[in-house]
């Protein structure tokens, strides 16, 4: 496990000992002479401290930043659309347990920096990403650095702005940290290249975790049907794509019995057809770019496994019939199912937990599978919606852009993500160590592969939803071999931004 993964499950095994000990007090002991003990019961404070014990400590990690006074400064980022920027600004506490922890952040925020915080969204419909980066394209242009501070937005958009040399090196941004729990590993691991990064996930996009690819299971319907220790299962590094296929055959039902499975019948795995699909070229480990022992990133799309992971995901979703991703029904489809009480998995992002609100069953989180036992971690992506930072080459002030951003990324990290996996997790973050784990888990294992990030839609990142979820076919190779010269053209592109030097 990486260090940051290995920080945050330490603090949950803490919580769940200290909630062990409490499970365990008030009872009789027998010891060997036949004398029985009675064991102290806890106090309701007790309980509730050790049920907080992981908050504290993430709340405990220190942020390292110096203390200024920015004298009533407004820190502006730019957004694309409400559902990128509702987690910036809230205008009052309404009892929602987001919007306060949001409202919450900003006011530790101001009280520490004397700074505000608001968002911009240009363009008519505030969902146009294209008026976002010739937003920030004109800025540069100009010399402007007043309209906004941070660029906040679609990560696959962004990637354009960033390839045509629109952005800043993060690493040039003072008071940025990229060793904290509060950003992604994958800034250093897959993002950066010589020394130079461009875009940047930190907890302060929380999309980034919203959006994260995950499995929803229904705990009730998998007790019915015998299948126990999923958790423990994930633990042990044995949740892969054969087991899940396995139990996906297993109990798919015909309930009408009219010899077609339709979605009045039951299903192992519903799922989008698209990016959920698409998602398991990162789960199986199988990045575009990857960076070899010197610390250069190196193409590494296709090669054997990338064959064999068509192979494997093809069959489950093709070969099996428990399986409902009916493609021209919108990327819901896999949603209505599982909600429906219509099947035992789901493919989806962590925000989907929101809408199970009324869900009447017990449902945990998981990872996706992995491809087998010997891939060392598990692996996930985050849908391409989702944020990416990034300041403009115009930007000036960097102390303030540096202490601003880092200061949002940790209070986020400190009190926003807790807030939002307790909704996600029906108000069981604290109090339920095991969940809390599986959670933490997708969100540490999220990869933002630079191949995919700066894609653009003219790399190889989307092959698998095309050819599966499309076309129906899993013949990879005539399909890369077709395309492979386009998207090497490309990809040189990508790279040069990164070695402005040659």
């Amino acid at each position: 496990m990486k260090t940051k993964l290995s920080l945050i499950l330490a603090m949950l095994m803490l919580a769940s000992a200290a909630l062990t000990a409490c499970s365990d007090a008030g009872t009789d002991n027998t010891d060997a002479s036949g004398d029985t003990t009675v064991t102290d019961t806890p106090s309701a404070d007790e309980e509730t401290e050790a049920e907080t014990d992981a908050l504290d400590a993430r709340a405990a990690i220190p942020d390292d930043l110096p203390e200024m006074n920015f004298d009533g400064r407004n820190f502006i980022i730019l957004g694309s659309e409400p559902g990128c920027t509702q987690y910036i600004t809230v205008e009052e506490l309404n009892g929602e347990i987001v919007n306060d922890a949001v409202f919450q952040r900003n006011l530790t925020i101001e009280e520490r920096y004397g700074a505000t915080i608001s968002h911009f969204i240009p363009g008519a419909t505030g969902a146009d990403y294209g008026v976002t980066s010739s937003t920030v394209r004109n800025a540069v242009t100009a010399g402007d650095s007043d309209s906004f501070h941070l660029i906040s937005y679609h990560v696959v958009e962004a990637g354009s702005i960033a390839v045509q040399g629109y952005l800043m090196n993060w690493y040039e941004i003072p008071y940025i940290n990229f060793e904290k729990p509060w950003w992604s590993d994958s800034n250093v691991d897959d993002l950066s290249m010589n020394n130079h990064c461009f875009l940047a996930v930190g907890d302060a996009a929380l999309t980034s975790v919203a959006s994260t690819y995950c499995n929803f299971y229904d705990k009730d319907a998998a007790k019915d049907y015998g299948i126990e220790g999923l958790y423990e299962t994930v633990r042990d590094g044995k949740w892969t794509v054969d087991y899940q296929t396995e139990i996906v055959q297993q109990v798919a039902t015909d309930k009408n019995g009219d010899g077609q499975m339709t979605a009045d019948d039951y299903f192992g795995l519903a799922s989008s057809p698209y990016s959920a699909v698409n998602t398991y070229l990162w789960a199986f480990d199988n990045q575009v770019f990857v960076k070899n022992d010197e610390g250069v990133l190196e193409f590494s799309y296709y090669n054997e496994r990338l064959v064999g992971i068509f192979d494997k995901v093809y069959s489950l979703f093709k070969d099996t019939n428990g399986v409902w991703a009916p493609t021209g029904q919108g990327h819901g489809v896999g949603n209505d199912q599982f909600k429906n009480y219509g099947s035992l998995f789901l493919n989806s992002t962590i925000s989907y937990a929101i809408s199970l609100a009324d869900f009447e069953h017990d449902y945990g989180i998981i990872p996706y599978p992995k491809y087998d036992e010997a891939q060392p971690e598990y692996k996930t992506m985050v849908d391409g919606g989702h944020e990416a930072m990034g300041i403009a080459l115009s930007a000036a002030d960097l102390d303030f852009i540096g202490v601003m951003t880092e200061v949002m990324c940790a209070e986020s990290y400190k009190q926003v993500l807790p807030a939002y996996y307790d909704v996600a997790l029906k108000q069981r973050y604290a109090s339920s160590p095991e969940d809390a784990e599986m959670i933490e888990l997708c969100v540490a294992s999220r990869v933002f592969d630079l191949g995919y990030v700066y894609d653009n839609w003219k790399g190889v990142s989307f092959y698998l939803e095309s050819l599966i979820s499309n076309s129906g076919t899993k013949d990879i190779t005539s399909h890369y071999q077709k395309n492979q010269k386009a998207a090497t053209k490309y990809y040189e592109k990508v790279t040069k931004a990164f070695y402005p030097e040659g």
